[in-house]
């Protein structure tokens, strides 16, 4: 069942009026009819099912059926990432966000090739709210601002994660010999293409973060972002089958 974003959308709501974008898709894109069954979401922890009750020229009519109230389970998990060439960065927003990160700290380091623009954090706000509504996601992520790598760090911390970043010249750990068990929220940090300068591990270093491996091949940024949400989610859903 498609999923729809409604800021309308509470625990006690009967009707819901749907307008702008997702009346577009949803009427124009799609051609749904007056009882089809959709599925809404607030992004603040409500999924609801309903019906198509009405449909006029700039809005629709949702009946709804059945409301599903969400709970955020802890610890979280947040990835902070290098802006990236060629939309690579919105693919790690994307797939970060289906596997189910919290909070996203994009960052401008040393070896950073795409610049910031204005509409950056526009652009990834869209690419949060596609990713949540196809994998019918309640709890739609934070996007902070674009950050210096030292900015993030403490932006991380200030968030109450702790921080652990990927590099590709750690060799004696990964991320199971860091956390058999996680207790607390972790950030993620994965590098721009070029990897990690020494002056950026040394600050992270100085800072006493946490650094690990993904293994004995050079990843992709993307892949690395990945693999390190993944591996981590593995490890809080083997501690709570429900987490969410």
């Amino acid at each position: 069942m498609p999923c729809f974003y409604s800021i309308e959308l509470k625990e006690n709501s009967k009707i819901v009026s749907i307008s702008g974008e997702e009346f577009h898709h949803i009427n124009n894109v799609l051609r749904f009819k007056i009882g089809a069954q959709i599925l809404l979401t607030n992004g603040i922890g409500i999924l609801a099912q309903g019906n198509i009750l009405k449909i006029e020229k700039n809005s629709l009519t949702v009946e709804i059926n059945q409301i599903e109230t969400k709970e955020k389970t802890y610890p979280h998990i947040a990835l902070a990432f290098s802006l990236l060439k060629n939309k690579n960065d919105h693919l790690i927003v994307e797939k970060a966000t289906e596997l189910g990160v919290k909070d996203f700290f994009p960052f401008v380091s040393e070896r950073t090739i795409r610049k910031n623009s204005g509409n950056t954090l526009e652009k990834f706000r869209k690419t949060i709210l596609s990713a949540s509504k196809q994998c019918d996601n309640a709890f739609f992520p934070q996007i902070n601002k674009v950050n210096t790598f030292q900015g993030m760090i403490d932006a991380v911390k200030k968030s109450k994660y702790l921080p652990i970043l990927a590099y590709e010249n750690e060799k004696n750990r990964n991320i199971w010999d860091i956390f058999p068990k996680i207790t607390q929220s972790i950030c993620v940090i994965i590098g721009a293409e070029g990897g990690f300068p020494d002056a950026e591990i040394d600050i992270a270093k100085s800072e006493k973060i946490p650094i690990y491996s993904l293994g004995n091949h050079i990843l992709r940024a993307e892949t690395a972002a990945i693999a390190s949400v993944s591996q981590l989610m593995n490890i809080l859903l083997s501690q709570n089958r429900n987490h969410y």
